[in-house]
Parts: structure tokens; sequence; C-alpha cells
């Protein structure tokens, strides 16, 4: 049992419903579930998270601007309640004018996901022009003042395209761009020929690690990317000691809310650990087994164990572990170093 409770960052999917079908979605968004958490209900998750310490809440699904006015009122409770709010969207149904509404309501930041240059990603995400909605996406954003992130997913299709997206990034003037490798989870664990080679990962990642150095734009390369495998510019030893914990925040600060109000360590993880119509997230996170089990790993797969960077990434993505071989102590699929 933990005594201080802090979760200061929630990822709420605010819909099932999505009206793309990529193969590689962690929430297998699909259609909009009958049970889904009305603005009441969502208001009265924020207050009990806020009084444990929320500062951040991001809207996420499915695809949050198909219950557009749901989004709207709940990013505008979330500003009068000092939270900062960020929405995460494939870009196909922003408009000019909806994206100024986002912003009189107080939105903070928006990320538009981008997989491929033009029919590369019309391809992928199965609709053609989806490519060019998201670039006006992100446009209709930056122009009413709000910060915009792009979101890249790198898969054997696009790992040779991360020059060609860091451009685009830079040419749209973007605050962020941030770069993860594909994960087996949700609908991908049924896909998982997206799985990066250790070439393709090395290829990648090698070349964002160094370029973010000289981009005009922040290159967020966030767990578990192993970019410290290749920036030569940062000394491992120095990065280990600058980190609060070991790896990623998950089941520590952070956790995600599904449509229908089940929470869980992170969106990646299928494990429900209480549900917010009936739960405080105050007792979910003193006294679940699974976070638990979660917060207290000593030991990992022996490789791990006898690796010289486990200071540094903890282990990588504990979802990915559990989602594929399901043990907490498992090695994450996604380490470079394990795919050689």
């Amino acid at each position: 049992m933990v005594d201080r409770v802090r979760v200061s960052d929630l990822r709420y999917q605010v819909t099932g419903a999505c009206n793309l079908r990529c193969p590689h979605c962690f929430s297998e968004s699909a259609k909009r579930r009958a049970d889904e958490l009305n603005l009441d209900e969502a208001k009265r998750m924020v207050l009990d998270f806020k009084e444990n310490g929320l500062k951040l809440l991001t809207l996420t699904g499915g695809e949050p601007l198909l219950r557009k006015r749901f989004t709207l009122e709940l990013v505008e409770f979330l500003s009068e309640e000092g939270v900062y709010s960020r929405v995460f969207t494939n870009g196909t149904l922003m408009t000019r004018e909806y994206a100024r509404l986002l912003r009189e309501a107080g939105l903070r930041e928006a990320q538009v996901s981008i997989d491929g240059i033009g029919r590369t990603h019309d391809e992928w995400r199965g609709m053609p022009g989806s490519f060019e909605r998201a670039v006006n996406a992100i446009k209709y954003l930056k122009d009413v003042g709000i910060r915009t992130a792009i979101r890249v997913t790198v898969m054997p299709f696009n790992y040779l395209q991360m020059p060609e997206l860091l451009a685009l990034a830079e040419d749209l003037s973007v605050d962020l761009l941030r770069v993860r490798p594909f994960i087996s989870a949700g609908r991908g664990k049924d896909n998982k020929e997206y799985m990066l080679t250790k070439e393709m990962h090395d290829h990648a990642f090698g070349y964002l690690a160094e370029a973010r150095h000289e981009a005009e734009v922040t290159v967020e390369l966030p767990p578990p990317s192993y970019a410290f495998l290749y920036d030569r510019r940062v000394d491992p030893l120095q990065l280990k000691r600058r980190l609060r914990f070991h790896g990623c925040s998950c089941g520590r600060e952070l956790c995600a809310v599904t449509p229908d109000g089940w929470i869980k360590p992170c969106g990646y993880f299928s494990v429900r650990i209480g549900n917010v119509r009936e739960d405080s997230i105050r007792d979910v996170w003193r006294s679940d087994t699974f976070l638990c089990s979660l917060r207290r790993l000593e030991r990992l797969d022996e490789r791990c164990m006898k690796c010289e960077y486990l200071g540094i990434c903890g282990g990588g993505c504990r979802a990915a572990a559990y989602e594929n071989f399901g043990d907490l102590e498992a090695a994450d699929p996604t380490c470079p170093k394990l795919r050689g």
C-alpha cells in the first residue's frame, strides 16, 4: 500500500468510436460504446483525480472529435479547474471553427497523428486524403494559438521516412514531434508484423537521436524509444542521475480511463484496476494488488538484469511485456538490444 497518492497525468479515452480502423490501434477503437461516461460523470472523475494531484488530462480515443460538444465542454471545465488539457486526434474531423472553439474553451495543446508522408499515411489510415486533413488540422490549431504536436508511430513501412517527417514538423512550425515505436497492444497484438527489427529501430531512432539537436522543432523520444542507445551527446550516467525513478511513470503518476470508466495503469494495459463510477482513485491507487506488483518489481528477465542500461530504462515498457507474455517481469519486446 502507498501512503501518498499523486496521479498527476490522466489519459482519458473520450469514446471508443473512431472514423478510422488503424491496424496498430492500442485501444481497438471502432464503434461507440453504449455506456460511455456522460459529462457529469466525467466532471466528477476530474474532481476526484484533482483531489489526488491531477495536473494534466489528455482527451484521447477512439477519436475524441466524434464527441465534439462533450470534448469542448470538458475542456472548458478543465480550464476552470486549472488542469492542463490536451486533445489527441487523427485530425480528419478538425475544422477551423472547431479549433477556434477549443481555444476559447481553454485547450492548451493538441496532438495530431501522422504516420507517413502523403499516400503512405493515407493507405495506413485507410482514408484517401487523411494526410491532407491532418496537415490542415495542424494549421487550424496553430492559427488560433494552440500548442501543437505531431505524433509518429514508427513501423516497417515508414521507418525510412523520419527525415521527411521531421522536415514536415519543421515546415508546419509545430511545437513538438513525438516519436515512438509500434507497441503490440490492443489491435496491435494481432498485427505483430509491424514490430521493428533491430536494424529498423537503429535506423529510425539513431537518426532522430542525433538530428534532434539541430532540429527547428523539439523532438520527443519518450519511453520506450530507447533513444539513449544512440545519442552520443548524452552521458548515460548523467541521465541516470537525473531520473526520479527508473523507466515509465505508468502506475506511479500516470493512469488511463476507458470510455466506460475503467481505470488502467496506462492505455496499453488491458488490466482493469477499478472504475471511476464506483471507486475513488485514492483507494485504487493505494490498495490495488496489480498496481502494487507493478511498483514492487525487483526482478526482470535475466537479460535485463545484466544490462548496463537497466538503471536508465527500468526494463522498458511493462505493458508491452505483460500484454505479449502475460508476465510483468518479462522483457520488453520493443527493446532493440533484445531484437538483434
